[in-house]
């Protein structure tokens, strides 16, 4: 999996490290791994105080992984992500009214969509209490994320016409904002080998639109296949 670095990321990278060598001198034991796989997002809209959901796409994830024990059954495991969002965005009525036009015109349906993409660097930090199941273990985890915004756009579909446009990050009305954070809850299964196979779902709690009467909330479930270094 190819994951694109940018001088934006030094921050979060340096971050991540930073906490790596917290928890190397802190805690007995720690491994560090790898993880990647496949996540369902969408994103909440609040329009005029209205509520209203997009429709899921699929995206990616995929990057480091750290489990740093803190008692036989409670570990710290952190992770850096590059991580793609988004929704296909609601149409707000658009779309019928596009098709009556079409019925009405003889052109037919004319069918319209907006998909919105964007990309993050995403460090969940959970705790994951582990509990003996069979040869290895059932991992629950909780925890809070933060993400920091790379890159966006939105592809907008008109009667078959693609039309790509970029998503800025700022604090402009017309831009997004670059920050994003919420909530990371999660269950797996850990082999002794290391390899460890989890299901999470992550709710965003920050408003990552700038404009006065919207709000924009990402979401994610998603599957994660990893592996710990210095297993059985």
């Amino acid at each position: 999996m190819f994951i694109p670095y940018t001088s934006r990321m030094k921050p979060v990278t340096r971050l991540f490290f930073v906490l790596l060598l917290i928890q190397t001198v802190s805690f007995a034991q720690v491994r560090l791994g790898i993880t990647g796989g496949g996540q369902l997002v969408n994103q909440a809209y609040t329009f005029d105080g209205q509520p209203m959901s997009g429709k899921g796409i699929l995206g990616y994830h995929g990057g480091f992984m750290l489990d740093a024990i803190v008692t036989d059954n409670l570990s710290f495991r952190p992770q850096l992500l590059y991580s793609v969002k988004g929704a296909k965005l609601p149409d707000l009525g658009i779309g019928q009214l596009l098709g009556d036009l079409g019925g009405l015109t003889g052109l037919g349906s004319l069918d319209a969509s907006v998909k919105s993409t964007m990309t993050y660097i995403e460090m969940p930090l959970q705790l994951v209490y582990s509990l003996d199941a069979g040869p290895g273990w059932i991992n629950l985890g909780a925890g809070p994320y933060v993400a920091y915004g790379l890159s966006g756009k939105t592809v907008s579909s008109l009667a078959g016409q693609n039309e790509t446009t970029p998503i800025d990050f700022g604090s402009g009305e017309d831009q997004a904002k670059r920050l994003d954070y919420g909530l990371r809850v999660s269950v797996g299964y850990e082999l002794p080998s290391g390899l460890v196979l989890t299901g999470f779902y992550s709710p965003g709690l920050s408003n990552i639109s700038n404009t006065a009467d919207q709000k924009v909330k990402n979401t994610a479930f998603g599957l994660s296949l990893g592996f710990l270094f210095g297993g059985e």
